[in-house]
């Protein structure tokens, strides 16, 4: 799902919620990306999720016995980094979700189809770490 909104060229960022399962028998696995929507605000490096649309999102996936872990965005970058802006947004993010959110995790999607075109963060106690492929 998130490499169909890879970033192209000029055009703006895209995002979407991040959801495990917390009864996966195999443990924390990704269950659900939501895709982006029409009434995110975004530009070529900024995005807004729609709060409406993310409360909804959060009561549909409650229902379905999946939480929320973050969210997910796009980066104009071949292999993406993250911004001093993307931590100001991710941190705004875990306040407004705190109950739901205690330990967020911020995924960027950047250009490149290789495994280091997609990266994983997580925030916790203030701290923001990446996190790396295991072999």
């Amino acid at each position: 799902m998130l490499d169909q909104y890879r970033q192209r060229t000029w055009r703006t960022e895209r995002g979407g919620q991040l959801f495990v399962d917390l009864a996966n028998p195999a443990g924390l696995i990704l269950s659900l990306a939501t895709p982006p929507h029409a009434r995110d605000r975004a530009g070529w490096s900024w995005l807004e999720l729609d709060a409406d649309r993310c409360r909804r999102e959060i009561e549909s996936a409650n229902a379905q016995g999946l939480r929320l872990v973050g969210y997910w965005h796009t980066h104009p970058q071949t292999v993406p980094a993250i911004s001093p802006t993307d931590i100001a947004s991710f941190s705004r993010f875990a306040a407004r979700y705190a109950q739901e959110l205690p330990h967020p995790i911020a995924v960027i999607v950047g250009l490149s189809p290789e495994p280091d075109g997609i990266k994983a963060w997580l925030f916790r106690d203030g701290k923001c770490v990446e996190a790396a492929l295991a072999n």
